[in-house]
């Protein structure tokens, strides 16, 4: 298949009512019951944010704008209130404090990399840094179930900055089987992320991602793999090695997020109204992270990994000791 013009006709598709997920039969299906009642409650949220309604009152309504906006009235104030409007929303639904370091006004994209215990931890992370640069764009990238739940309000969400994309997680593709057509098409949404993650950051734009990629509570194995790095994924390798063939590694930042949960007997599920606490870290430019040493095959997802540890408590650290 050709990997750009498959994902964008899958991507078209699925804005459509479409799915990929159940082309791979009972596996898909499984997976889509799963997240049926997450996506339930996604998309009454998104139909809140973007009610046809209250865009009317939003397009009519009168007050001063900031002064970073041009004239009231126009399309981007109107999209751009929305957006301040929807990140307001979504933090009352999904609560959380800050602590750590406060990420400074930068020139550079930004690449906030969290842990991912529940289904709170990207919502809760893209709030957080686009509360930062309310300007900017960002690129999400969304497991193919959760995706296929919400992607009918893709277009929206571009029209506020918020670039969802779709990407096949290594578990996920487990479960779907192990046959030629999902490699491959995990390969497609991959290459498609990875461009458009590149065409965001060329921008000066921003981007969340879980170095571990699928939702689990530990960021180790065992201490052992924290030394070693043995078998860890290979997320933030990828991404520096994107952004150094489009000579972006001087221009960007990777920033730590530490996600820890209202309790550490969280479900990994979406837990609406349950506070959660972000504890940022230091910024770490792209070209510093590309260059750093250690006993792992990746030693950047590795480093990264470790500066996580660093933000949130020892139980979330080794999953056996």
């Amino acid at each position: 298949m050709s990997k750009p013009s498959y994902s964008s006709d899958a991507i078209s598709g699925m804005e459509r009512g479409e799915s990929v997920l159940l082309t791979f039969g009972k596996p898909g299906r499984i997976l889509k019951r799963k997240i049926a009642l997450t996506g339930f409650i996604c998309r009454v949220l998104l139909f809140f944010v973007f009610n046809p309604v209250f865009m009317l009152r939003v397009r009519f309504a009168s007050g001063k704008p900031s002064s970073k906006l041009t004239k009231p009235g126009n399309e981007h104030d109107i999209w751009y209130r929305r957006k301040i409007a929807a990140l307001r929303v979504v933090r009352m639904l999904c609560p959380f404090d800050t602590t750590g370091h406060k990420v400074e006004e930068s020139p550079c994209g930004h690449v906030a990399v969290i842990n991912h215990p529940t289904l709170n931890d990207p919502i809760c992370g893209v709030v957080y840094i686009l509360s930062r640069f309310p300007d900017r764009e960002i690129i999400v990238p969304v497991n193919l179930p959760w995706f296929e739940s919400v992607c009918r309000y893709r277009s929206k969400l571009r029209k506020i900055g918020i670039n969802l994309v779709p990407i096949l997680t290594p578990q996920t593709a487990m479960r779907l089987g192990e046959n030629e057509n999902i490699r491959s098409v995990q390969s497609a949404f991959m290459a498609n992320y990875v461009a458009g993650f590149v065409d965001t950051l060329s921008r000066n734009g921003l981007a969340i991602v879980a170095q571990q990629a699928t939702r689990q509570r530990y960021l180790f194995a065992n201490p052992a793999q924290a030394e070693s790095g043995e078998d860890i994924l290979s997320t933030v390798t990828l991404l520096l090695l994107s952004l150094k063939r489009a000579k972006l590694l001087e221009q960007t930042l990777f920033v730590p997020v530490g996600v820890i949960p209202h309790s550490l007997s969280a479900k990994p599920r979406l837990n609406i109204l349950r506070k959660y606490e972000l504890n940022v870290g230091k910024p770490i430019p792209a070209m510093d992270l590309s260059a750093v040493k250690n006993a792992a095959k990746r030693p950047a997802d590795l480093h990264v990994l470790r500066k996580l540890m660093e933000l949130v408590p020892s139980d979330y650290h080794y999953e056996s000791t």
